[in-house]
C-alpha cells in the first residue's frame, strides 16, 4: 500500500484516496490529490517493466525522428483516461498525444518515459512524469523512476519529498555555491549543445566547474534534488519534461528558469539550481553564445 505524501513537515499522513469515478472532486485537500496522482503513475509501473529490456520492444520514429514505443503509448493513455474521468474540464499536454495549454487555466502535462532512448537501451535513467499548472504556475509534480524504485512528488502544502519502498523523506534544500569551480553541473550530455548558440558557453562551463557528468533525461534533476549536484542543465526540452520538476524546485528553494533568468518551463533551454548558481550558469552560457 502506498502512503499518503508528507504534509508540512509533521510526518507521514495517509491520505484518503476518493472515489475514483466521472463525478470525483478533491474538494478536501491538494494531499489527496497528491496522494491520488502518485498513485495513478506508479500505477503504470507493471506496463513499463513490462517491456523494459524486453527484447520483443520495438522502437518506431515520430515525425521529428525521435524514439517511441508501445510502452510510451500505453502509459500515456491509460494516465489520460484516469485525468479525464476525474477532471473532465482540465486541458491535457502529453508527448504522445498532445493536447493544449493555456497560460492562465489550469492544465495537466504528462512525460509517459522519459527518456526513452534510455529506456530502449535497458538503461535506468528513464521515469514517468505527471504535472499540473494552476494559472501559469507549475503546482504539482510526480516522478516515478520503476526501475530504480524511486519517487518524487509535491503540491501546494505539501512538502517535497522522496519515496523509495516504505521509506519517505523530505528533499533537501540546495548548497549555496557562487563559484563555478566548486559547482557540479549535470547535463544531457555534449551533443545536444553543439549546435545551438550556447556551444561555446557550455564547453566553458563544463570546463570551468568542479565536476560535470553527462546524466540526462530527468535521473540528473533526480540527482540535483537529492543535493548531490548543483546544477542541471538541458537544451531541446518540453514542457512536459520540466513542469514536475518546476514545482519541486520551487518547494525545495531552487529555480527552474531559462538562460535569461526567467521563469519558464515551455523549453528549448532550461537550468534548475540554487538562484546564485542558476544565474552563474546562465551567465557563463550567455556570455560566449555566437
Amino acid at each position: 500500500m502506498i502512503g499518503g505524501p508528507v504534509v508540512n513537515g509533521r510526518g507521514i499522513v495517509w491520505g484518503a484516496l476518493l472515489a475514483y469515478n466521472t463525478a470525483m472532486r478533491f474538494s478536501s485537500s491538494h494531499a489527496d490529490l497528491l496522494c491520488w496522482v502518485e498513485r495513478a503513475v506508479r500505477g503504470c509501473r507493471p506496463i513499463a517493466l513490462r517491456y523494459f529490456r524486453s527484447s520483443s520492444l520495438r522502437i518506431e520514429r515520430k515525425a521529428d525522428q525521435s524514439p517511441v514505443t508501445i510502452a510510451d503509448r500505453a502509459i500515456e493513455e491509460r494516465l489520460r483516461a484516469q485525468l479525464v474521468r476525474a477532471f473532465p474540464s482540465d486541458h491535457i499536454l502529453g508527448e504522445e498525444f498532445g493536447g493544449s495549454q493555456t497560460a492562465t487555466g489550469t492544465y495537466w502535462t504528462i512525460d509517459p518515459i522519459d527518456g526513452t532512448r534510455a529506456f530502449s537501451r535497458g538503461l535506468p535513467s528513464w521515469g514517468m512524469l505527471v504535472g499540473r499548472v494552476d494559472h501559469g504556475r507549475a503546482t504539482l509534480g510526480v516522478c516515478d523512476f520503476p526501475a530504480l524504485g524511486v519517487t518524487l512528488a509535491v503540491a501546494p502544502g505539501v512538502n517535497a519529498y522522496e519515496r523509495s519502498g516504505r521509506r519517505t523523506h523530505l528533499l533537501p534544500r540546495p548548497r549555496s555555491v557562487r563559484s563555478l569551480k566548486d559547482a557540479t553541473i549535470l547535463h544531457g550530455g555534449a551533443r545536444w549543445w553543439e549546435p545551438t548558440v550556447y556551444a561555446r558557453g557550455f564547453t566553458r562551463l563544463i570546463r570551468g566547474c568542479y565536476l560535470e557528468r553527462a546524466y540526462g533525461d530527468c535521473v540528473g534533476f533526480l540527482w540535483a534534488l537529492r543535493g548531490c549536484a548543483d546544477a542541471v542543465i538541458e537544451y531541446g526540452v518540453k514542457p512536459w519534461d520540466l513542469v514536475p520538476f518546476a514545482a519541486l524546485a520551487h518547494a525545495t528553494g531552487r529555480v527552474l528558469t531559462d538562460f535569461s533568468g526567467q521563469g519558464n518551463f515551455s523549453g528549448p533551454e532550461v537550468v534548475m539550481g540554487h538562484p546564485a548558481m542558476a544565474r552563474l550558469v546562465c551567465r557563463t552560457l550567455r556570455s560566449s553564445s555566437r
